[in-house]
């Protein structure tokens, strides 16, 4: 409800443009995505006169004893009593009894109106620094009534509610939205309450009055007919894990216990009676034949907690499996929670205009500012595997097309999106009511619910598309789809032909690095999203143009498909000189350290800002050889050239939690917004606190997916299992 639309952030001399009012909905897009520009230093004094101002008018407007004094002023005081006295104004009656038995409280002393203005938004110490959201006592709002011990009594006789008062201030030549707090009767409607608090701000003694063009009010959250599909669905499943879990424990697990003691008592016997050097021969008779369970039994038991908690859990992992790929994802998947975080966090601190700017100049801030590559680590993962696990499959295959394509397909649709789909049904329709605070989005996380936009999502087509997207990390699954559905055009020829298949491999890759150039250097994009070059209008298109294009993405993932390939033609043996390994070893991580920390001087100063043409090499060429480093620790590891890096990548710990990846990066996006939007006062940002919020974060979104892959995504790939007969894959 209550949301600065317009702070204002300087980076070292630039000023960003912060993101919509509170109360109102933010898509993934505005969370990521900067405007800026440099004022002068004259323009930043008017910005800090004109803000300092501001805090004075406000805080007169809600301070108990300067009202008092102004109610009983001679020029406030007319025939029928204070001016302040809504008796003359054109709202409703029941609005006008309550505000004015409010004033009439305030001028006897009683306690409950003095809480009223104390619940509301008062400017406060930090200005200068970013503390611009005054967003008063949320909770004290609605506990007017509460007598507190050694408290006077508090009986104000009316419900309250918590109110946001719009105004504008010019700071150099943006024009600023600012919303402060405000407690007051229930009974006035939004219009109401601009036409009272217009009334009392012209009364205030000052030269440039302020004026409220806008009110909005904090509404009690209702269970709408979406919220009841969600529940109705979530609680199929719920019984589903419910019984399957009952009969797997008490019949299942019961049965294959018996089965198994029954075994250990007969081959006992057997030793006994012929002698412990006989042979272990059991007779035919005695024999057990295991038993199989239905096809209704299986079906059922694909939702069992205890049979997909231990799948999960489990750290072991069959022959010829990659096991650098778990350290890999995890650390990947934390990175990207890590820099969501901080992308985040920035509307909901009290000092972000010092705060930012001493991060973003620090080398080490570099890897936080630059994650977006994190993203480009999962296409690399995704093509390299897919390429080492199809070749594979098309070696065992029989007849002339070697697998079925079918199938193929329809695997990589079951696999990723049940699992989206109800968690963006969770979001859709649930997280409205996560939480609740000045800062809580009415419509939750979905800007409109999704209405228009929910079906581009079901069709994985979502990214091709400049509106505001829905569930708004999946423009990753939409780009991973999508290179999915064009791979067979590079799988096909490296499995017939392989030469041929690394020639149509490179000229892909060609495309991959020349669209995006071409693109960066036509909209003058920007490097990253935080700036270092391009202009202004780049900066905006930079999130919709470039960053979640499929043309401008698919650099590492053909990169991967190319190393995947290299591993399967080798067997994952490959010896290489040990002095040739560390010169590769050097070489590669010399070009990850120009990808992640290069950006650092054009960032911090805007004199160093990369030109059109360089912006535009870099947008084409970084992704890819971030892509190549990635794949060169995978196919390190994998052909015994990776030592320590190997051995610490494959900690089994890695294993389940890499398997939990893909719910991670789902469910992180909720978690990030449910803490930082249910705030009711300002974070302060410091080293410390930003280790404690990231830590707590990424904890809880494993603890989530973890419960998300035991509710939808182990079902659902044991209900496939079951219905095609496939072999359980890592």
């Amino acid at each position: 409800m209550l949301r600065l639309r317009s702070t204002l952030l300087i980076l070292v001399g630039v000023c960003v443009n912060c993101l919509d009012a509170f109360g109102e909905s933010r898509s993934y897009e505005d969370r990521l995505t900067f405007r800026v520009y440099s004022p002068s230093v004259q323009q930043q004094l008017n910005n800090k006169t004109a803000l300092l101002e501001l805090r004075t008018q406000i805080n007169k407007l809600h301070d108990a004893e300067f009202l008092k004094e102004l109610a009983l002023s001679n020029d406030n005081f007319g025939e029928q009593g204070s001016g302040l006295f809504a008796d003359i104004n054109n709202v409703s009656d029941t609005c006008r009894e309550h505000w004015n038995r409010t004033i009439t409280g305030l001028l006897r002393s009683e306690f409950w109106a003095f809480k009223m203005l104390d619940a509301s938004g008062k400017i406060g110490a930090g200005i200068l620094e970013g503390h611009t959201k005054w967003m008063g006592s949320y909770d004290e709002c609605f506990r007017i009534d509460r007598t507190l011990p050694g408290m006077p009594p508090s009986n104000s006789g009316f419900s309250t509610q918590f109110c946001g008062m719009r105004t504008k201030v010019t700071l150099g030549y943006i024009p600023l939205e600012i919303d402060f707090a405000a407690c007051v009767p229930k009974a006035c409607s939004p219009k109401d309450l601009t036409i009272l608090y217009n009334d009392l701000l012209k009364r205030l003694p000052t030269q440039n009055p302020v004026r409220v063009y806008g009110t909005f009010c904090k509404e009690d959250q209702e269970i709408d007919s979406r919220a009841v599909v969600a529940i109705v669905i979530l609680g199929i499943f719920a019984a589903l894990m419910f019984v399957s879990t009952v009969y797997d424990l008490l019949i299942i697990q019961r049965q294959r216990h018996t089965a198994e003691r029954t075994k250990s008592e007969i081959l006992s016997e057997h030793t006994a009676s012929v002698g412990e050097k006989s042979p272990l021969l059991i007779s035919h008779e005695k024999k057990l034949a295991p038993k199989q369970d239905s096809v209704a039994e299986r079906l059922l038991l694909a939702f069992s907690v205890y049979s997909n908690g231990k799948k999960i859990l489990q750290v072991n992992q069959s022959a010829g499996t990659l096991t650098a790929l778990n350290g890999i994802r995890f650390l990947s998947i934390s990175w990207v929670v890590l820099g969501h975080t901080f992308a985040f966090i920035t509307p909901v601190l009290s000092n972000s205009y010092v705060v930012l700017p001493d991060l973003i100049a620090r080398w080490t801030f570099q890897a936080v500012a630059n994650a977006l590559v994190s993203v480009d680590s999962f296409f690399a993962l995704s093509g390299l595997l897919l390429a080492y696990l199809t070749l594979k499959e098309m070696k065992k295959g029989q007849g002339k097309f070697r697998i079925n394509w079918f199938m193929f397909y329809f695997h990589r649709f079951w696999r990723l999106t049940p699992v989206y789909m109800l968690l963006m049904m969770i979001s859709i329709c649930l997280s409205r009511y996560f939480g609740d605070g000045p800062l809580w989005p009415d419509q939750g996380m979905e800007v409109n619910y999704c209405k228009d936009t929910w079906w581009k999502n079901l069709l994985y087509i979502n990214n091709l598309f400049n509106e505001q997207s829905c569930f708004g990390v999946s423009w990753y699954l939409a780009n991973d789809m999508q290179f999915f559905l064009l791979s067979p055009l590079m799988l096909i020829p490296l499995y017939f032909y392989f030469p041929g298949g690394i020639v149509i491999c490179i000229v892909w890759l060609l495309g991959s690095a020349i669209t995006p150039g071409v693109v960066s250097n036509v909209l003058d994009l920007p490097p990253s999203t935080v700036g270092g070059g391009g202009t202004a209008q780049g900066r905006a298109d930079y999130f919709s143009y470039y960053y979640i294009r499929p043309y401008c993405r698919m650099g590492p993932y053909i990169v991967g498909i190319i190393v995947g390939s290299f591993l399967y033609k080798t067997d994952c043996k490959v010896k290489i000189n040990k002095y040739l390994n560390l010169l590769l070893w050097l070489v590669f991580a010399t070009l990850a350290v120009v990808v992640l920390y290069g950006l650092r001087d054009p960032i911090s100063f805007p004199e160093d800002a990369l030109s059109r043409d360089v912006s535009a090499l870099y947008n084409a060429t970084h992704k890819i050889v971030w892509g190549a480093c990635v794949c060169w620790v995978i196919f390190a590891c994998a052909t015994g050239n990776g030592g320590f890096i190997n051995t610490l990548l494959s900690w089994s710990p890695f294993v389940p939690l890499a398997r939990l990846s893909y719910c991670i990066f789902l469910s992180h996006f909720m978690i990030i917004s449910t803490y930082f939007d249910s705030q009711k006062s300002l974070l302060y940002m410091d080293d410390l606190n930003a280790i404690y919020v990231f830590l707590a974060t990424l904890v809880l979104s494993v603890m989530v997916a973890f419960v998300a892959s035991l509710s939808f995504e182990a079902p659902m790939m044991g209900l496939e299992k079951v219905i095609f007969k496939r072999d359980r894959r890592n």
